[in-house]
């Protein structure tokens, strides 16, 4: 074949002629004279390839001439990173054959001193005609991708190779530092199987591209292929470990755990083993093996996707999904004889694919382990907050049990029913609200036993008990007492009216006044605590529904908890009512509850039992 003095690549397949060598004992003259007795074959295409089940030694030798007068230099290049082994021999004037030796084997040899794939230098005379003999031997398939090309388009080639490798390499390099400082902060069993894997997949990845030779000249091109080989091996095995962490199989479906114990098994001591017997049959297993795993994992996923979908877990099946279509691939590149560069360029997009993908998946995984944390935090927090509410409003009518207790022992014995009956309404409340704690204990939200009542009915034993207080304390309670009806929880609506009472009560000094009634207000019925007492500051005001928020000079007010506003505001909002509050520093407070009001007819409907209408008295 001519080689263009004007051209910087020449593709040199259709000049070779070849020659199969099952035992591997053949030598160039012995090819060379196959070659001149007529068995030898030429190349169907540029993309032909040979020994796809049971590779072994082929041969292939050409004739290169310099059409030129002047000298020329050439490279010849086989461009396939992955070949275990090619050599190229030259026939001398004497008719020897003489081996050339590759650029990357002349001393000095010196790390990143490796080429991505082989080549050799090519000198030719003016006029001059050589024979050429490549033997390619291995595990992979026999193709012969060779070329020869100028010295300038040789390295600007190389050149856009590095910088390609180095770019899509980047981007799981990238995803493994992101996933390392995770590490101290999230306990994932899964992270460091994941950059395991991660590493295994630069270690395939850096074989195919010859990045490995590259970086590592002192390797041969068998000792890569090798750590190649293991790296995917590898990736494999761990990655059946790394989906039952993932995807909590132990728990959540025992049958995949098992298959996928048995597929780590496989993966990292069967065909081990297997290509430790029979060597030949190393790539075939990877190949063929590989992607009937990949498709069978992309199955799994897919199952646990529709069981559960969740963000991290449609990831993974991402993931499986980009391993499956390049095992296809590589499947479809030893049936169909697909070309070279196709298999390259799909393993840097599967490795970068499958890094961002399962960086994604793990970072999701961590971001949702995250949330469930601090809403664990938020559930722990707010039933401390309960808790510490329920104590608040459970000492209430206790208190009001011991000021009706020591008002009996002094009370003529004509007061002594009417106190009686305000301590069994005391612990009627304390029964109700010991009652209804042990089923907020067993269910994660209280639901409301709504039920249409009078007004009347639900908040005179509430003002009864806090009369007590009130003359002890030498202040006025005026209750403006009103028959309406409303659509409430009766325990609930007590434990608010308790709550704005002792509130008021609490803040209001002696001679003071407290009035609790009922406004409109925007269309609404609302029950109101109005007090004369020291007040709140705009500031205080503002945050008074949150927990343990005290208003005032503490000591001054040195008795409470600041859960009094808080409780009145998480009953509100369980009831689906609003809370309204408006004070002035130094002149007093009033807090209101939105209240949802039932006419009469309505309530005797709702009821089922007739209603007598009663005029409303304004109370004492």
């Amino acid at each position: 074949m001519p080689l263009d003095p004007g051209a910087d690549r020449v593709p040199l397949w259709a000049a070779l002629q070849t020659v199969a060598d099952p035992n591997g004992e053949l030598t160039p003259a012995q090819v060379d004279g196959r070659v001149a007795a007529g068995e030898a074959a030429p190349l169907p295409h540029a993309n032909h390839a040979f020994g796809k089940w049971l590779p072994y030694p082929y041969w292939a030798r050409l004739t290169l001439s310099n059409p030129d007068p002047q000298p020329q230099a050439w490279l010849l290049t086989y461009e396939v990173p992955t070949q275990d082994e090619v050599r190229l021999w030259i026939q001398d004037d004497q008719g020897q054959w003489v081996e050339v030796p590759q650029l990357e084997n002349r001393p000095p040899l010196a790390p990143s001193a490796g080429l991505l794939y082989p080549a050799w230098r090519l000198k030719l005379q003016g006029g001059q005609a050589v024979n050429a003999m490549l033997r390619l031997d291995g595990y992979n398939l026999m193709r012969f991708p060779l070329f020869a090309v100028r010295n300038d388009a040789f390295l600007l080639t190389q050149g856009r190779l590095h910088l390609w490798i180095g770019l899509v390499l980047a981007v799981p390099l990238v995803v493994v530092l992101y996933v390392l400082t995770l590490i101290p902060v999230a306990a994932d069993r899964s992270l460091p199987l994941f950059l395991a894997m991660a590493a295994c997949e630069m270690l395939g990845a850096m074989w195919v591209s010859g990045a490995m030779h590259h970086l590592l000249p002192w390797l041969d091109r068998w000792q890569a292929g090798w750590l190649g080989w293991a790296g995917y091996v590898g990736l494999l095995g761990l990655s059946a470990l790394h989906a039952r962490v993932f995807l909590d199989t132990p728990a959540d479906d025992p049958v995949a755990d098992r298959l996928l114990r048995v597929g780590a098994w496989l993966w990292l001591v069967i065909v081990p083993l297997l290509a430790f017997l029979w060597p030949h049959t190393s790539r075939r297993m990877l190949v063929m093996g590989g992607t009937l795993y990949a498709f069978a994992m992309m199955v799994l996923a897919l199952r646990h996707a529709l069981r559960r979908p969740e963000v991290h877990r449609l990831l993974f099946l991402g993931v499986w999904g980009v391993y499956a279509f390049s095992g296809l691939l590589y499947v479809l590149y030893r049936l169909i004889e697909l070309p070279i560069h196709v298999t390259l360029i799909s393993n840097f997009v599967q490795g970068s694919l499958v890094a961002s993908l399962l960086g994604c998946a793990v970072s999701v995984q961590i971001l949702r382990k995250r949330n469930l944390l601090r809403a664990s935090v938020v559930r722990a927090r707010d039933r401390s907050l309960l808790y510490a509410a329920a104590q608040h409003d459970l000492l209430q009518p206790l208190q009001s049990v011991n000021l009706y207790a020591q008002a009996l022992r002094h009370a003529p014995l004509r007061e002594h029913e009417r106190l009686l009956q305000g301590i069994d309404e005391a612990m009627r409340c304390v029964n109700d609200f010991m009652l209804s704690m042990q089923q907020l204990s067993l269910s994660k939200q209280p639901t409301p036993d709504l039920k249409v009542v009078r007004l009347d009915a639900v908040i005179d034993p509430v003002v009864h008990e806090f009369r007590q207080w009130t003359k002890s304390r030498l202040i006025t309670l005026r209750y403006q007492r009103v028959e309406r009806f409303v659509r409430t929880d009766v325990q609930l609506l007590q434990r608010m009216a308790r709550n704005l009472l002792s509130n008021a009560l609490r803040y209001t000094d002696e001679g003071g006044r407290i009035l609790i009634g009922y406004r409109r207000r925007q269309g609404r019925l609302w029950l109101m605590v109005i007090d004369t007492g020291i007040g709140m500051s705009e500031a205080d005001a503002a945050r008074c529904f949150e927990a343990f928020q005290r208003g005032g000079e503490l000591e001054r007010v040195p008795e409470g908890m600041g859960l009094g506003l808080y409780s009145v505001k998480r009953i509100a909002t369980l009831l689906g009512q609003s809370t309204v509050l408006t004070s002035v520093f130094g002149k007093g407070t009033a807090v209101g509850v939105s209240l949802t009001e039932r006419t009469e007819a309505c309530a005797a409907r709702y009821r089922g039992t007739p209603v007598r209408a009663r005029k409303s008295s304004p109370g004492s």
